[in-house]
């Protein structure tokens, strides 16, 4: 029977919020151990920065462990990510699973040319689509993505094939210029957020632009940037529009409105994995394999 870790890498998280999503993979058939980490409290995180590192090390350590899953995000994993040991992951890979603050992580194992998976966290669990427990469960079982979505009226057709990478837009933007920068060069970027103001969504895009991310890219996936906080007075652009303009130079194929992010539709991307996306007039194509 796989097994499962649940540790807490950022802000703090009760029992009562995680139990829906912790009997749900036990009915699937995983064994699931919560490290006593999980629950603990330090004013909005989960314990110190050094509880979460040495929590998230122990179950790198712990062969019996097949899966390590965030209990949820928040903010923190900056605090500890420098002083990580993930030699273990060389001698036996483990799903990394955790999305938005996660995105830290899945960023410092794309640069170890470690594949991750980029999909829900335990908190948040009963609002999330059937269309996503599927794709999870296949996942988790399988060795492929395959998944087929309707069209945008923003989007731009075209084939692109590259390794997947990228996560949520301000953790993306944080990572520039540390050690845990990211590499888009014949990569298919995917992006997505939650509660930012389209000033701040502008200024954080303009900045990946800036630093040379869109360049050489392959494809470009945009996902749930939802809940938009308002100003006022209103920006001039939506956000569709605001990533259009800044892309407009640039000759990849894009889509919009792809099911990742903050919403009930959130579909697990492979982080570092090969990756096929076609846009058509028909529809988008994203497809995965992995080793």
């Amino acid at each position: 029977m796989p097994k499962i870790g649940v540790f807490s890498p950022a802000s703090r998280v009760s029992y009562e919020q995680i139990q829906m999503a912790v009997q749900t993979l036990e009915k699937w058939g995983y064994e699931v151990f919560i490290h006593p980490q999980t629950f603990a409290q330090n004013a909005q995180f989960a314990g110190t920065a050094q509880e979460r590192l040495k929590a998230f090390q122990e179950l790198l350590q712990d062969d019996s462990i097949d899966i390590i899953w965030c209990s949820r995000g928040g903010y923190g994993v900056v605090q500890w990510i420098e002083k990580v040991d993930f030699s273990p992951l060389r001698k036996k890979h483990k799903w990394i699973v955790g999305f938005s603050d996660v995105t830290v992580l899945h960023c410092a194992l794309q640069k170890l040319g470690i594949v991750s998976l980029h999909a829900p966290m335990l908190k948040g669990w009963e609002n999330l689509s059937e269309n996503t427990f599927q794709h999870l469960q296949k996942v988790l079982q399988s060795k492929q993505i395959d998944y087929q979505v309707t069209n945008s009226t923003f989007d731009r057709l075209g084939k692109a094939q590259g390794k997947l990478i990228g996560g949520n837009i301000a953790l993306l933007h944080n990572q520039i210029g540390t050690s845990t920068d990211f590499d888009t060069e014949n990569a298919i970027l995917f992006l997505e957020d939650v509660n930012e103001p389209l000033y701040n969504l502008d200024r954080m895009l303009r900045h990946l632009q800036r630093a040379g991310k869109f360049e050489k890219l392959q494809g470009l996936i945009v996902g749930n940037i939802s809940r938009i906080k308002p100003e006022e007075p209103p920006f001039d652009k939506n956000i569709y529009e605001i990533i259009s303009e800044i892309v407009e130079p640039y000759n990849f194929p894009a889509c919009f409105d792809f099911p990742v992010g903050h919403e009930s539709e959130n579909f697990p991307m492979v982080c570092g994995a090969e990756a096929c996306l076609e846009v058509t007039l028909k529809g988008i194509h994203l497809s995965q394999q992995w080793d």
